[in-house]
């Protein structure tokens, strides 16, 4: 994607909201700077806009913020309009049922992907998967099998950013290989990739255009993924996504 078009100001204010997370709900002023680099100035200067705005609130007494009661309503609205995930819900249940592992739908969101519905396995010990967290692209089955179907331009930006964050290089004969198998195969698996001691089985749902329009993943300790559960759930995973795929595609 082109990032001269892009508002420096938007994409530094969406960075802040970024940092938040499920275990990290409330931040400091240092947190946001040392998550995003950006010098203290100007993350103070962005936060007072945003709370103007109603999309951040600050803690009078400890000076922490939050995300404010206007992500309330603005979740109302994205969820009523996600036909996608209530539509792929019953085919989410039923795999999950059948693995007894946890199976989530995500979706690509400004170059990260976004889990947007999940059912939690009877076998999970721990959580491996946030709803609505920004997660990287080029970590994961989850995310490959979603990048994978995007331009190479677009994968390279994936690939940049998570470099410049992590500070390490990631092989682009390799990665690119891997993206190409999964293009073929239709099929992603990952094992302690983005997180040591999990495993993802991943497949495609793809839209009339003949596009992605989502992924659905089978996740789980990695421990309980043996060869045979491994060509099961490929098959599983692959016959699920072309069923949710045909249902839009009629």
């Amino acid at each position: 994607m082109d990032n001269k078009n892009n508002v420096q100001s938007v994409e530094r204010a969406v960075d802040l909201l970024f940092c938040f997370s499920m275990d990290e709900y409330e931040l400091s002023i240092s947190d946001f700077v040392d998550k995003t680099k950006l010098n203290r100035t100007t993350v103070f200067r962005i936060l007072q806009t945003l709370k103007v705005k109603g999309i951040i609130i600050q803690n009078e007494q400890t000076g922490l913020y939050r995300l404010g009661y206007e992500f309330i309503r603005m979740a109302q609205i994205v969820n009523e309009n996600l036909d996608i995930r209530q539509d792929a819900l019953p085919y989410l249940k039923k795999l999950s049922k059948e693995t007894k592992e946890t199976v989530s739908l995500n979706i690509i969101r400004a170059k990260r992907r976004i889990c947007i519905e999940k059912v939690d396995g009877t076998e999970d010990i721990r959580q491996f998967v946030e709803l609505g967290y920004p997660y990287y692209l080029v970590k994961g089955a989850s995310g490959k099998v979603l990048l994978a179907f995007n331009s190479k331009e677009y994968a390279e930006e994936a690939l940049k950013e998570w470099e410049s964050v992590h500070g390490t290089i990631i092989n682009r004969e390799e990665f690119y290989q891997e993206l190409e198998s999964i293009r073929e195969n239709k099929v992603a698996i990952s094992d302690s990739d983005r997180v040591f001691g999990a495993y993802s089985v991943s497949a495609p749902i793809i839209g009339p255009d003949e596009k992605p329009i989502a992924g659905i993943s089978i996740s789980g300790l990695s421990i309980r993924l043996t060869e045979e559960k491994k060509a099961v759930y490929k098959k599983l995973i692959r016959d699920t996504a072309i069923e949710i795929s045909n249902y839009f595609n009629k």
